[in-house]
């Protein structure tokens, strides 16, 4: 029924701001927002780890209870409406620094297609539109940018924020296509409240919202936890299957991560299916083949508190594909009841 993958290379404490700046050139974006990656290179597993696997390029097993990287990133655009809008300044004579400018914007994507951005009324809407007067070239990225307390427990692991951004031309559209856009959007996230809560017009009013569909791709790139890189064809993330988990990882991360009863069990999960008695446990994904656990081993408390968090990144795959919310709830609950019963036969 279950897999369970470790992936038993420890983390040094790394950080990286999301912030979208660079060069004046379009082809630089992505090249400066991922310029300072993420720190030293990961350390090998050490010797005796249990369940233990090279993260890069890891196991034949565990590559096949993975996401590849073109899915990950749709899941990753779907399943958010904020993002990082990097446009080239209007008429900037300065230095190659001040020719971006870098706002947090709304977005649309619930199916993973081209993302609709939305500019409001407001100093860094009305910057963006000035400079897109000029070139329509930008770059988007986005990712696990919120909520806030996910960020601040995910970078207190030693590990990064999954990101992707895309690099290409944003196109104005007619005000009545931006209304069914956002009509759209707001129907397909009915299921998932904590995505619906981000759109935009949620008090009512699009008063002085401008759309633009960001098209010509030209590139794509996904960011795992490591800070590696991943560069995915335009073509591919077109085209690749959505997860149908995407739109709901907000209310999932919330629910399993703020609840204190799912974090015991997912505690019980890690020392049950994976031989590893953890303290402290983060689930950062959950997707149609499984899910991600970042887990901080009982043994190593004591450096943690030290400010020498060295947190293990684990996946436990399902034998069956999960086709929503519902069904990766009922695999935990039959996680849960399989604990319990082995816990009451010993």
């Amino acid at each position: 029924m279950l897999r369970a993958l470790g992936s038993g290379g420890l983390r040094p404490a790394v950080s990286q701001r999301m912030d979208v700046c660079g060069h004046a050139s379009a082809g630089s974006m992505l090249a400066r927002l991922f310029g300072t990656a993420a720190g030293t290179p990961p350390p090998p597993p050490a010797a005796g780890d249990v369940t233990a696997a090279a993260e890069q390029p890891g196991s034949e097993e565990e590559r096949a209870a993975s996401l590849p990287a073109e899915q990950l990133a749709k899941a990753l655009l779907a399943g958010n409406a904020r993002g990082q809008l990097t446009t080239i300044a209007a008429g900037d004579p300065g230095t190659e620094e001040s020719k971006v400018h870098s706002s947090v914007v709304s977005y649309l994507s619930p199916r993973g297609e081209a993302p609709v951005v939305l500019l409001g009324a407001g100093p860094q809407g009305v910057q963006h539109l000035a400079n897109l007067g000029e070139s329509a070239k930008a770059s988007l990225a986005t990712g696990h940018i919120s909520p806030s307390w996910f960020i601040q427990r995910l970078r207190s692991t030693g590990w990064l924020p999954r990101r992707v951004a895309l690099l290409g031309s944003l196109e104005p559209l007619p005000a009545g296509e931006v209304k069914f856009a956002v009509e759209q959007a707001r129907k397909a996230c009915s299921p998932a409240p904590g995505l619906a809560s981000l759109l935009p017009g949620n008090d009512g009013t699009m008063s002085g919202l401008v759309g633009y569909r960001l098209r010509g791709i030209t590139q794509a790139v996904y960011v795992d936890m490591t800070g590696k890189q991943h560069s995915v064809a335009p073509e591919e993330l077109d085209s690749c299957l959505l997860d149908p988990l995407a739109l709901c990882q907000h209310d999932l991360l919330a629910e399993l991560n703020q609840g204190e009863e799912w974090q015991a069990q997912l505690q019980l999960f890690c020392a049950a299916y994976l031989g590893v008695h953890a303290s402290e446990v983060l689930l950062t994904q959950a997707d149609r083949l499984g899910f991600t656990l970042l887990g901080a081993p009982a043994q190593q408390a004591q450096q943690a508190q030290q400010g020498q968090q060295r947190w293990r990144q684990f996946r436990i795959g399902s034998a069956r594909e999960l086709r929503g919310r519902q069904q990766f709830l009922e695999l935990l609950q039959q996680m849960r009841a399989e604990v319990a019963a082995a816990a009451g036969a010993a």
